[in-house]
């Protein structure tokens, strides 16, 4: 490739990442054959910071991009299908289905919230209904609330903050065996 292909390969990027209804498989694709291109010195290929810059995305977002169009860039699937899923759900396909399965997967894509897709491509199952409960204590009973999460089996994460594990702990604490 030559040096103009990545220049126009670049520009091609800023005008998508500029456009406020940018496709985002069409900026995936073209990010895709930027990252195609050689290293320096016998290529033009944009370092990832560049991209980044360019793009206002993360390196995460950028990987995410380039591995949905990896996934589905050749496959003979609608690009609207593709855009009605949208690429949060694209990216957790291209990291859980099997190669071969994308069309059952886009399918269970198109019905789920990408919350469920990973358990239903794994498992083929829907988890059940789930109930949130908000809780608002003094400084000094969330302390005593803590010690009986951690008690009870909760635990410290390694990163950040709050508890993990903190459900199981909560239904130990009140004597009911975990479902």
């Amino acid at each position: 490739m030559t040096k103009s292909k990545a220049v126009a390969l670049l520009k091609k990027i800023e005008r998508l990442a500029r456009t406020p209804d940018h496709g985002a498989l069409e900026l995936a694709e073209v990010l895709a054959e930027a990252r195609t291109l050689p290293h320096p010195p016998e290529g033009d290929r944009p370092p990832l910071a560049e991209l980044m810059q360019i793009t206002g995305l993360s390196r995460r977002a950028i990987g995410y991009l380039i591995k949905v169009w990896d996934r589905f860039g050749n496959l003979d699937i609608p690009s609207d299908r593709l855009a009605k899923v949208g690429w949060t759900k694209l990216a957790v396909i291209a990291d859980a289905c099997e190669p071969g399965d994308e069309l059952d997967a886009l399918a269970l894509a198109e019905s789920s919230t990408v919350k469920d897709l990973p358990r239903l491509l794994k498992s083929g199952t829907k988890p059940g209904k789930r109930r949130t409960v908000l809780l608002r204590f003094t400084e000094g009973d969330y302390e005593i609330f803590e010690a009986v999460l951690l008690a009870n089996g909760a635990r410290r994460p390694k990163k950040g903050r709050g508890l993990a594990n903190k459900e199981k702990a909560v239904i130990r604490a009140l004597g009911r065996p975990q479902s």
